[in-house]
C-alpha cells in the first residue's frame, strides 16, 4: 500500500477515517478556491432564478464579485442581462470570393504586417488563403491597434469578419473582428452566426459573460414562468417568456433578437400595468366618495366668484372634473400644467364644488389643499383669499409655524365644519386634525411628499367616505412615465398659458461674461422690474461654488450698487424667509439673491429676470422650475444661465433649456438623461427598473400592455382564475410592498 507522505503510519482505524475525511474536504476547498467553485457546489445547491450568482455554473466567488459590479446578483439577473448589440458573422468563404460592399468572413494566414506611426496609428496585415493562392489576398487595417499588433504576426492563422471594400484594386477590411486559430483547431468552414455582445467590464469581457449565460441558460429556463396563453401572444405576434429569453441571448438571426426583446418588454409592461390596474380597481371599488353637486347652477355660482374667464384648457379640465366629482366613486386625478398655467384656479373650482354641496347637517362639505412648504401654502392661501374676498367662504391657513393656541382654534373649527377650505403643509397630517365633512383633497407639487404622507391626508374624513383627490404638479411628466408612475390616476393637462403670458427668453453664457450679464440686469431694474439671482451654495468654500452671502455682497457693492439687493436661503428660519419674500413682493427689494428655496410656488409678477449661477450644477427639471418664477405677467421676461460645461450631460441640459420652453418637451429630455427610476415605489429617479422595456421608444407596446392588463383586471379583479395564478404570484412578489402605496401617486 502506498501511504501519503503526510499521513501518520501508526493510527487507529477511527483516526485514519477522520484524517481521510478532513483531507478530502481540504482538497475540495482548494479545488473550489482554484476557480472550480461551481463544480464543487453543483451537487449541493440546485439552480433557480433566486440562486446567488456565485453558485451558477462557471462563476464562483471571484467572478461573482465582477458580476455583482455589473448589477448581476442572482441567476435571474443573469438571464435578464440582455445583450446590448449583436455581431453578425457571414458564412465563411474563400478570400477571392469576398465581395466588396458586403459583410464577409474568411480565414487565412498572415504573411506580412507593418505598423505605420501616423496619427492615428495604423496597423496593416496581409491575409493570404491557406492554399497560398495569389488571388486570395486581403489587406486588414486597424487604427489605434492597442495590442492587436502583438497577436497578429506573420505565420498566425486567423478568421476575420468585417465589411469588405476595394482599395487600389485589392480587397480590404477595416477594423475587422478576428479570431486566432490555434494549432490543431478544426478548420471546417463556419456557417453564418450571430454573437451576442454584452455591456462588460475590464474584469469580465463580453465573451466571458456570453459563455456564462449560455452555460446556465438551459438549466434556468424551466424556472421562467409563462404568464399568458399562447393564443393571446400569437395574436399580438409575441413570444412566450421562455422562448423570448432563449432567443434574446442566442438568436439565429438579428430579427429574432429584436422580436425577443419586444416580447420581453411587453411582459414587463404587462406585469407593471397589472399591478397598476389592481390598485386602480380596488381604490375605485373601496369606500365611496360624496357625490358633489356640480350642476349648471353651481357651475355658474363658482364662476361668478372668479374675477376672470377661464382659458379653454382650464375649461376642458373643469368639465372633466365635474364628471368625476358628481360620482360616488372617488376621483383620483393627476393635474399637470406648466408653471403659471393656472392649476390653482382649477383646484379651487373642485374645492368650491365641495362647499356648494350641503351635508345632512345643512353645512357645506370641506376642501383641503396641502402644499410642501410654508411659502407655497401661504401663497395659495393669499391667492384664494384674494379671489374669494367678501364671499361667504371660511378659509384657514394651518402650518407648523402657528402657535399651539392658534392651531388649537383652527383644528376645533375644522372638526366642527365651521371652516370650509383649509390650506396647509404637513401640519394637516397631524393626528389631532380631523375634518367633519372632507370631500375634496388637493395635493400640490405631489412629488415633494412621501408616498405615505400623501395617503394619510385621504383618511381625514369622518363618516367612512373617501375624499375626491386631485394631485397637481408643475413638473411635466412624459406620457409614458405618467402611464407607469401614475398609471392608476386619470390624467388631465393644462397645455396653454393664460392670455398675455409670453415664453421666457432663455440664454446660456459662461462665467467669463458675468459683468455683461449684470449690466443687463441693472437695465431691467432701472425700468422698474425685479430680478432673482439663484446660486447653489449658502457658504463660501462649498466645492468652489458662488455662495449667497458673497454674491449678495458683490452685487450690492459693485454691479447693482444703485439697487436694493436682498438674500434668502434655507438656513433662515421660516418667519425671516416670509418677511424677506413679502418685502420682495411689495418691491421693497429690487433683486433677491437666493438658493433653490424659491424653486416652487413663488409668485412675483413684477420679476422679469432670472439669473442662475453655476447653472450646470442644477438638474433640468429644477432649472425649468426656477425659470418659472419669472414670466408671470404680460412683461417680456428673461432667464440667463451662467455656467461652464463641465460634462456632456451639463451641456445637454442647458441646451435643452435654451431650445425648449415647453415643460413637457424638457421632461422628455430629462427622462433620456436621468432614467426612469423604480417607477411604482417611492424612488422617483435613477436607473430604470425595466430590463427590456424602454419608456421613450416602446410607447405603442406600453399602450397595448396597459389595455390588456386593465381588461384582465376588469374580468378578474383578484387574478383568481387558474390561468392567472403565475401572474398573480409575480405581481405579489414584485409589488407587495408598494401595491397599497402607489394609489396616491
Amino acid at each position: 500500500m502506498c501511504w501519503p507522505a503526510e499521513m501518520p503510519r501508526v493510527m487507529t482505524s477511527v483516526v485514519r477515517v477522520s484524517w481521510i475525511m478532513r483531507t478530502v474536504w481540504r482538497k475540495a476547498f482548494r479545488f473550489a478556491s482554484a476557480g472550480n467553485y461551481d463544480l464543487a457546489m453543483a451537487e449541493r445547491l440546485p439552480l433557480n432564478l433566486e440562486t446567488p450568482i456565485q453558485y451558477a455554473k462557471g462563476v464562483g466567488p471571484k467572478r461573482a464579485a465582477y458580476l455583482e459590479a455589473l448589477g448581476i446578483k442572482t441567476c435571474g439577473d443573469l438571464l435578464s442581462y440582455y445583450p446590448r448589440d449583436y455581431l453578425q458573422y457571414a458564412a465563411e468563404s474563400a478570400i477571392q470570393d469576398l465581395k466588396p460592399g458586403e459583410l464577409g468572413t474568411a480565414r487565412g494566414l498572415i504573411v506580412q504586417t507593418r505598423l505605420i506611426p501616423t496619427r492615428p496609428r495604423r496597423f496593416e496585415a496581409l491575409l493570404e488563403d491557406l492554399n497560398g493562392s495569389t488571388g486570395g489576398r486581403c489587406v486588414l487595417t486597424w487604427f489605434n491597434p492597442w495590442g492587436i499588433d502583438k497577436q497578429i504576426q506573420p505565420g498566425v492563422k486567423v478568421r476575420v469578419t468585417g465589411k469588405v471594400t476595394s482599395y487600389s484594386g485589392r480587397l480590404q477590411m477595416v477594423q475587422p473582428k478576428y479570431e486566432v486559430i490555434g494549432e490543431g483547431e478544426e478548420e471546417d468552414k463556419k456557417s453564418a452566426r450571430i454573437e451576442a455582445v454584452y455591456a462588460a467590464s475590464a474584469d469580465l469581457p463580453s465573451p466571458h459573460i456570453a459563455r456564462l449565460v449560455m452555460g446556465n441558460l438551459e438549466a434556468l429556463l424551466p424556472h421562467v414562468g409563462e404568464w399568458l396563453p399562447e393564443a393571446h401572444l400569437k395574436e399580438r405576434h409575441l413570444l412566450g417568456r421562455q422562448a423570448a429569453t432563449r432567443l434574446i441571448h442566442a438568436p439565429v438571426a438579428v430579427k429574432q433578437g429584436t422580436t425577443a426583446r419586444r416580447s420581453l418588454a411587453y411582459h414587463e409592461f404587462l406585469l407593471h400595468q397589472t399591478a397598476v390596474a389592481i390598485k386602480r380597481y380596488h381604490h375605485r371599488m373601496g369606500a365611496p366618495a360624496i357625490a358633489l353637486r356640480v350642476d349648471d347652477e353651481v357651475d355658474k355660482r363658482i364662476r361668478a366668484l372668479l374675477p376672470f374667464e377661464l382659458t379653454p384648457a382650464q375649461n376642458r379640465v373643469v368639465e372633466t372634473l365635474k364628471k368625476d366629482l358628481g360620482a360616488s366613486r372617488p376621483m383620483n386625478r393627476l393635474l399637470q400644467g406648466d408653471v403659471g398655467s393656472g392649476k390653482t384656479v382649477v383646484a379651487l373650482y373642485a374645492m368650491l364644488a365641495a362647499v356648494a354641496t350641503k351635508a345632512q347637517t345643512g353645512q357645506g362639505h370641506q376642501g383641503a389643499l396641502m402644499a410642501p412648504t410654508e411659502i407655497l401654502a401661504e401663497q395659495h392661501y393669499a391667492t384664494i383669499t384674494r379671489l374669494l374676498k367678501g364671499k361667504r367662504v371660511e378659509i384657514a391657513l394651518l402650518t407648523g409655524s402657528l402657535s399651539a393656541r392658534e392651531r388649537g382654534v383652527i383644528t376645533r373649527r375644522v372638526a366642527a365644519g365651521e371652516i370650509h377650505l383649509v390650506v396647509g403643509t404637513h401640519a394637516l397630517l397631524s393626528q389631532n386634525v380631523q375634518f367633519k365633512n372632507l370631500a375634496v383633497v388637493v395635493i400640490d407639487e405631489q412629488h415633494k411628499f412621501g408616498v405615505e404622507q400623501r395617503s394619510v391626508i385621504r383618511t381625514k374624513s369622518a363618516g367612512g367616505t373617501t375624499p375626491h383627490t386631485l394631485v397637481m404638479t408643475a413638473t411635466p411628466i412624459p406620457r409614458t412615465l405618467a402611464m407607469t408612475a401614475f398609471g392608476d390616476l386619470d390624467v388631465s393637462v393644462i397645455d396653454e398659458l393664460p392670455p398675455g403670458r409670453h415664453p421666457v427668453l432663455t440664454k446660456m453664457t459662461n462665467s467669463g461674461v458675468r459683468r455683461e450679464v449684470y449690466e443687463f440686469v441693472a437695465q431691467r431694474l432701472k425700468a422698474g422690474e425685479q430680478a432673482f439671482i439663484v446660486v447653489p451654495a449658502i457658504d463660501d468654500g462649498e466645492m468652489e461654488l458662488r455662495s449667497v452671502t458673497s454674491t449678495q455682497q458683490e452685487l450690492q457693492s459693485d454691479h447693482l450698487k444703485e439697487f436694493r439687493v436682498g438674500l434668502m436661503h434655507g438656513r433662515m428660519d421660516q418667519e425671516m424667509r416670509q418677511q424677506i419674500m413679502q418685502r420682495f413682493r411689495e418691491h421693497q427689494l429690487d433683486a433677491l439673491v437666493a438658493t433653490t428655496v424659491i424653486e416652487v410656488g413663488v409668485d412675483v409678477p413684477n420679476a422679469t429676470v432670472m439669473v442662475i449661477e453655476h447653472a450646470e450644477r442644477f438638474g433640468l427639471s429644477q432649472l425649468h422650475q426656477l425659470r418659472g418664477r419669472v414670466g408671470r405677467s404680460d412683461k417680456k421676461s428673461y432667464c440667463l444661465l451662467v455656467g461652464d460645461m463641465a460634462t456632456d450631460n451639463a451641456a445637454e441640459r442647458l441646451q435643452a433649456m435654451v431650445k425648449h420652453s415647453s415643460g413637457f418637451k424638457i421632461a422628455e429630455v430629462d427622462l433620456q438623461i436621468r432614467g426612469t427610476g423604480e417607477i411604482l415605489g417611492t424612488n422617483q429617479s435613477g436607473q430604470s427598473d425595466f430590463h427590456f422595456a424602454d419608456l421613450l421608444f416602446d410607447t405603442q407596446l406600453l399602450s397595448l400592455a396597459r389595455r390588456d392588463a386593465f381588461n384582465m383586471i376588469a374580468a378578474d379583479p383578484r387574478l383568481l382564475a387558474p390561468e392567472h395564478q403565475i401572474l398573480r404570484h409575480e405581481v405579489l412578489k414584485k409589488f407587495s410592498s408598494t401595491i397599497t402605496l402607489a394609489d396616491v401617486g
